[in-house]
């Protein structure tokens, strides 16, 4: 079974609070990206153990929904947290359309954060 979680994020704080919360809770498969081109290479990478991806929506060199259409070019399956910011209802709708499968407000509560992970990745 898939467990490696990837995390794309363009802040090194919300990467190091996602993998410490992921961490406590015994994830441990976790690879992390510094943005839109270094998730898209590390998913391509390691696309046969990825069991969930998580990524921020805005990033530089390649923004979280164009990450989104990029990965369902070659995984239409594997689930796609989109942990942002952003409340906008017409860009969640964007991601959504594009193969999104979860949308998190940042800052968000560690344990809401894993309810979500543990509704697509069960350990």
């Amino acid at each position: 079974m898939k467990q490696t979680i990837l995390v794309v994020d363009d802040s090194d704080v919300i990467r190091s609070i996602v993998e410490q919360t992921l961490r406590l809770y015994h994830y441990d498969h976790i690879i992390t990206a510094i943005d839109g081109e270094d998730g898209l290479a590390k998913a391509k990478a390691n696309r046969n153990e990825i069991g969930l991806y998580v990524f921020d929506v805005n990033m530089p060199k390649l923004d979280g929904i164009s990450l989104v259409k990029e990965i369902r070019a070659f995984d239409s399956t594997t689930p796609i947290i989109m942990l942002t910011t952003e409340t906008d209802k017409a860009k969640m709708m964007t991601a959504r359309e594009n193969g999104a499968t979860g949308w998190i407000i940042k800052p968000f509560q560690g344990d809401k954060f894993i309810r979500i992970v543990e509704m697509y990745l069960k350990p």
